[in-house]
Parts: C-alpha cells; structure tokens; sequence
C-alpha cells in the first residue's frame, strides 16, 4: 500500500462527501430549533428537554467500533441506508405527540449518525493524501452549512403545513440516499483500505502517545460549550422575548459563519500550525459569547453570533486533523474515537445545562459555560508542533 503522506488530494471526492454531509446533518439539526416547539407542546421542564440530547447522543459510543470496519473498508455500504434512517426519523420527530417517541426516535436517529459518520470520515481521510486540514475542513463545512439551513428548512416547512405532514421534510434526504446507493459502490472500490493487521484501543493509544490523550482532553471540554450553546440557543431566545422564527434563524446565523470556520480553519491551520490555531480560536469562544449576552439589539446580537461562529466551529476539523495525522494508518477508527468521546461526554453538559437554565436561568447558566474551553489551554501548549 502506497504511504499514505505521497497520495494526492482528491478534490473531487473529498468535495461528493462534504454534500452527503451537507444533506445528512440537515435533520439532525432539527433537534435544536424543534425544542421549543416540543418543550411547549409536551410541557417539559429545560432538564427533561436537556436529557433528549443524551438519548440522541448515547449511539455514538458505537463509532469507534464502525470506524475499525471502516478502516478495513466494510462499512461504507451502509451510508445510503443512514441516510434514508436519519431523515425519516427525524421527520416524524417533528410531529412526536408523546415524550418516550420523541426519545426513541430520538435513538434510532443517533445510531444511523454513527453509521453515517464513522465510514465518511474515514474516505475523506483517505481521499486527502497529506492535506488532513483542507480535507477536513471541506468536509466539516457540509455538516456546518447543514446545521445552518437545517433550522431554516425545519421551521419554514412547519410554519407552512400543518405539523402532522412533517414526514415530507425526509424528501430531499430520500432522494439523495438513492444517489449514494449509485455513488458509492464506486467509491470505495476505489478507495478501500484493507487493513492485513489487528487494530487494538492499546496499538491505537501507543502510536498516538501523549497528545492523542491530550487531544482527546481538548475535544471533550470544547465540545462540552460548543454543544450546550448550540442546543439550547434558540431556547434562550424564545426567553428574550423573540418569535420562534428568529429564535431558530439565529441559530443559522451561528452555524452559517460555522460553516465559514469550518472550511478555513483545517486549512489555516494547515499553514500556520495546529497548535497556534487552537489556542486563538480557544481564547476567542468566551469572549464573543459574552459579548452575544451582554448586547442590548437582535441586529448587534446578531453580529456577535456571527464572529463566535467562525471560531467555535473552526476548531473541529483541527482537531480531527491532527488526530488523523497522529495515527495515519487507522484515520476511521481514531476520527471516530475522538468524535464518539467528544459528543457522549458533551451529552452530560446539556444535562447540567438544562438544570443550571431552571434554576438560574438560561443567560447565567451560558455565561458559566462560556468559560469551559479554557480548561483545554494548558493541554494545547502541551501538543507537538504540526503544519
């Protein structure tokens, strides 16, 4: 097998992945901008609305394990069937009329994520030679642009049928999934990696060394604000007196600068160093969240959601960047790894989320976790230098 640092970037494949991102995180973005709606409707305190993410978020420990079979190159058939799951699922969460259907759909969303996730990291991975940063970053950016029209498309769709036809949000993700069942087969054809050798948690964790323990440390408390902020964000504005329109665009404002981050931040980081660039975007968060709190106008809001957006977001595909370039040969498993702890561990801060929001409410509580990510400082100076 050629070394993976002499492949070429493969434009064109990486870019195939960053729209199947694109089409496949639009419905799981749907649970942020819907809570209000299901808040009201089921009559949920913020803690019962907290442990919904959780639930969502529980079938990621299966990553890791699907990334090892993505490594291996077994696991790519399953994206078209994710996609066909995840847009169905979270359609009809939508017009869930009871809190345990809201939950279970809530799971067999999550689980088809994870099956979409782990063997899509892994061809963009393996599509983009040396460039781990840009190809990260356009990969992210189709999760981003997804999270900022999801509550766009969501909402709208909402506000002109009646909520019992919610199921026709899955269209656009039924049709794509007919285009992957073509698309990839021939894909991984060409890109199947058939690992000869046995993968272990301990192989994993002694090529990766210190910093992959690090990089986890990092992934797990920035994810912890990224993810409290994002979820209950439209959820703080219906508290500020706005309509749920607003409510759910100003999430789209937050995820469409994401999207921006996303895209320049692996690559910049490609340029100026990894751990330069952590460091700024780290520092960056709680300044601009405050800055968000403390504004008096919607418009001045606004702006200020637009820069926290190009940095929080930014910092992912570093992260999984770097992780990538720690353990080259196992980029599914290790991207998945990194991933699962991230976003399980982060269920646990919308829990505490939810329950500082009903008793302090929510302002106080996003100006405590604002500062979360700065625990992360000391642990990226600590990295290894990477361009």
């Amino acid at each position: 097998m050629a070394n993976l640092e002499e492949k070429e970037f493969k434009l064109g494949k990486v870019i195939i992945f960053s729209i199947t991102h694109f089409i496949h995180d639009i419905y799981t973005a749907f649970l942020s901008p819907l809570l209000p709606v299901i808040i009201k409707r089921l009559d949920l305190s913020l803690l019962k609305a907290g442990i919904l993410l959780p639930i969502f978020r529980v079938p990621i420990l299966l990553q890791p394990l699907i990334g090892y079979h993505a490594d291996k190159g077994k696991a790519s058939r399953f994206l078209p069937l994710a996609m066909i799951i995840t847009s169905v699922s979270m359609s009809l969460f939508a017009n869930a009329n009871n809190y345990s259907l809201a939950c279970i759909l809530l799971f067999i969303t999550g689980l088809s994520a994870a099956f979409y996730h782990a063997p899509a990291v892994f061809l963009v991975g393996n599509a983009s030679g040396a460039r781990y940063g840009a190809g990260m970053s356009i990969f992210m950016t189709g999760g981003e642009m997804a999270r900022s029209l999801g509550p766009l498309y969501i909402v709208a769709l909402i506000n002109f049928i009646p909520l019992k036809f919610s199921i026709f949000a899955s269209i656009p993700g039924l049709i794509f999934a007919a285009i992957l069942m073509i698309a990839v087969p021939e894909i991984v054809k060409k890109e199947n990696n058939k690992i000869k050798h046995s993968l272990t948690f301990n192989k994993l964790f002694k090529e990766g060394g210190k910093a992959l323990y690090l990089l986890i440390f990092i992934s797990v408390f920035q994810s912890f604000t990224k993810f409290s902020f994002t979820l209950f964000l439209p959820t703080f504005m219906k508290t500020q007196g706005f309509k749920l329109f607003t409510a759910g665009s100003s999430l789209s404002v937050l995820e469409l600068t994401g999207a921006f981050g996303a895209l320049t931040g692996g690559t910049i980081s490609d340029i100026l160093g990894r751990k330069k660039f952590l460091t700024l975007s780290t520092l960056a968060v709680p300044i601009f969240i405050n800055l968000f709190l403390s504004s008096k106008t919607l418009l001045i809001k606004l702006i200020f959601l637009l820069l926290e957006g190009i940095f929080m977001f930014s910092i992912s595909p570093v992260r999984y960047a770097f992780a990538q370039e720690l353990v080259p040969k196992y980029k599914g498993t290790v991207s998945s790894l990194i991933m699962a702890l991230s976003f399980f561990t982060t269920t646990f801060a919308s829990v505490i989320t939810g329950y500082l929001g009903d008793k302090i409410g929510l302002f106080t509580s996003f100006k405590i976790i604002s500062f979360v990510p700065l625990i992360t400082i000391p642990a990226i100076l600590l990295l290894p230098s990477r361009k």
